[in-house]
């Protein structure tokens, strides 16, 4: 009887622990789409909303104000219905890397968006912690 070994691993040889890291970024980078997607959508919103105000600039304050707000509206709007949908998205990448066994990229995707619910979630508890105006 002869005693040979074959190997059957079949994969890279990079290491592991490499390996993890990047799915780990991978996690980290599509847990943050939805809050750079809502932050391209504001930064468009204020530039409509500026252009609007020069399109309607000679009809008067009233116009500008009713200019601004309805693209302000419409671009709120917009931004919220992509950000619903891309966190959809996410939780279903997510649910679908818990049951492929990448744990660790779904759990930095998830820290990821726990993380963009901060972001757009502290500017709302900034104002109504904080005072509108000073005390006397």
């Amino acid at each position: 009887m002869s005693s040979q070994s074959f190997n059957t691993f079949s994969g890279s040889a990079q290491n592991p622990s490499s390996h993890y890291k990047g799915s780990v970024l991978r996690g980290i980078l599509v847990g943050v789409i939805p809050l750079g997607l809502l932050m391209v959508l504001v930064a468009v919103t204020f530039l409509l909303t500026a252009l609007a105000r020069q399109l309607v600039a000679s009809s008067g304050f009233f116009a500008q104000q009713q200019a601004s707000l309805i693209v302000l509206v419409a671009g709120l709007a917009v931004a919220l219905v992509v950000y619903i949908i891309a966190i959809v998205r996410t939780f279903r990448r997510v649910t679908s890397w818990q049951r492929g066994g990448a744990v660790g990229q779904a759990r930095a995707a998830l820290l990821a968006l726990g993380f963009t619910a901060l972001v757009v979630l502290l500017p709302v508890v900034l104002t109504i912690v904080l005072p509108q105006s000073p005390a006397p």
